[in-house]
């Protein structure tokens, strides 16, 4: 019986659309178009984010647990900001309610990198 040929490594999969996102952006830049550059940089950044999450192992209490960090992502810029708003960091006194909205709008984006971070790391508990 012949032996079987060896799997291929995951990451080496995920080299090639790597690199094609890497010349992509490349060329973009060199041809001055901003807008496809941006896309495909920031495209090349969630590859292999969304990879890791989608070839990783998932115990249970995975996923409500990112959920828990996400509230609490979503949290800390509101306490920041409002600490600031509240201090008069930042702002002129009685003009600090761009901190607070600033804040709110932030809110979502942390709450998401808690739980991708989390989600990419997390261990099962022992």
């Amino acid at each position: 019986m012949p032996p079987e040929p060896p799997s291929p490594n995951l990451n080496t999969l995920l080299l090639v659309p790597a690199l094609a996102l890497a010349a992509l952006a490349c060329g973009a830049v060199m041809a001055r178009h901003t807008a496809v550059a941006v896309a495909a940089s920031g495209t090349l950044f969630l590859v292999p984010i969304v990879f890791r999450l989608l070839t990783r192992s998932w115990y249970r209490g995975l996923v409500v647990r990112g959920v828990g960090l996400f509230v609490l992502g979503f949290q800390v810029p509101l306490w920041v900001l409002g600490f600031c708003a509240g201090a008069h960091i930042g702002c002129e006194p009685g003009k600090c309610f761009g901190l607070i909205t600033l804040g709110a709008l932030l809110g979502p984006i942390v709450g998401v990198l808690f739980t991708v971070v989390y989600w990419l790391v997390g261990r099962p508990p022992a």
